[in-house]
């Protein structure tokens, strides 16, 4: 494990506050003087932390959480993070959704490494998983690293594709790293780590997965990631809480179009597809919820031969 920054031992402390939510939090790791006054002086300088007295039952308490969650990290071989630590990953750092905590099983070095998102819906058909299974085998050849949320169906698909071919895969979590969710995961979770990927979470220890977590867990994913790929996903699907989040970072969204088999079948988990490569701008706008500026970086893909100029795209 990397050695926990003194700025980030802070924010964990700050953490287990009772009363201090995520907003709160992501304030105060950004905020130069949370660092610089000294610990006994936060409760008086900074009102959500005034419970954190020094030598009351609060910070004790608190005293005592961030400690297990040290001493977790260490057993365990992970790093905890901060926005302000150099490994911190740059392009979730420039984002206004950036955790205050970044758990990580893995090397944080790899964060370094250009990033896109594969994801999808649980269900997916089988044209599905073919398309998922070759843009993940194009772009890990092409040596990105391919971010994905752990999930059953295509974010399953993306992470095996991406260690099939010796590449390199991050998977976003809702919940502790000290479990795995789905359970049946738990095995491709171990082989992303050891096969050199990485694991990450905003939720420290013992945090169970929450559904609201799983929408912030979205966003870190396409935090992460220089582009999302939407590889299939009905038109009120989790996967488009990744995908609305990629346009308001400024980054690319990426949308297959759906197979004529899936088209011609109704398949409901293509729906969001049909709509976003062949429907209105009025029906864009209203599934990704976004300006229709933001639709200039909604990109789809009509085959295999569009990789190479997308690839440039991303690299410019």
């Amino acid at each position: 494990m990397v050695s926990v920054s003194d700025y980030t031992i802070r924010v964990l402390l700050a953490s287990k506050v009772k009363g201090v939510g995520r907003k709160a939090l992501q304030a105060l790791a950004m905020e130069p003087l949370f660092f610089q006054v000294k610990l006994e002086e936060l409760a008086e300088t900074f009102p959500e932390l005034a419970s954190l007295q020094p030598e009351s039952l609060v910070y004790e308490k608190a005293l005592k959480a961030a400690e297990e969650d040290l001493r977790q990290a260490s057993e365990r071989g992970h790093t905890i993070l901060s926005p302000l630590d150099p490994a911190y990953p740059r392009l979730l750092a420039a984002t206004e959704d950036r955790p205050a905590l970044l758990y990580v099983a893995g090397d944080p070095a790899r964060f370094s490494a250009k990033a896109i998102a594969v994801i999808g819906t649980r269900e997916p058909s089988e044209h599905g998983i073919e398309t998922a299974r070759r843009i993940t085998q194009y772009f890990g050849n092409a040596g990105w690293q391919i971010v994905s949320g752990l999930a059953l169906g295509l974010d399953s698909v993306a992470h095996k594709e991406a260690l099939n071919h010796d590449g390199s895969t991050v998977a976003v979590m809702a919940h502790g790293l000290d479990a795995v969710y789905p359970k049946s995961n738990a095995a491709l979770a171990d082989s992303i780590v050891k096969k050199g990927g990485l694991l990450v979470s905003e939720y420290g220890y013992g945090t169970p997965a929450f559904s609201g977590q799983f929408v912030e867990r979205d966003k870190i994913q396409a935090a992460l990631s220089k582009a999302v790929v939407m590889v299939q996903s009905d038109r009120g699907g989790g996967s488009l809480h990744a995908s609305r989040a990629a346009l308001r970072y400024g980054r690319f969204l990426i949308v297959p179009v759906a197979t004529r088999a899936d088209i011609t079948s109704g398949y409901e988990k293509a729906r969001g597809n049909i709509a976003l490569t062949t429907g209105s701008v009025t029906e864009k706008l209203s599934i990704l919820k976004c300006q229709e500026s933001d639709l200039e970086r909604l990109i789809v893909l009509r085959s295999k031969n569009d990789y190479e100029a997308i690839e440039a795209g991303l690299l410019t």
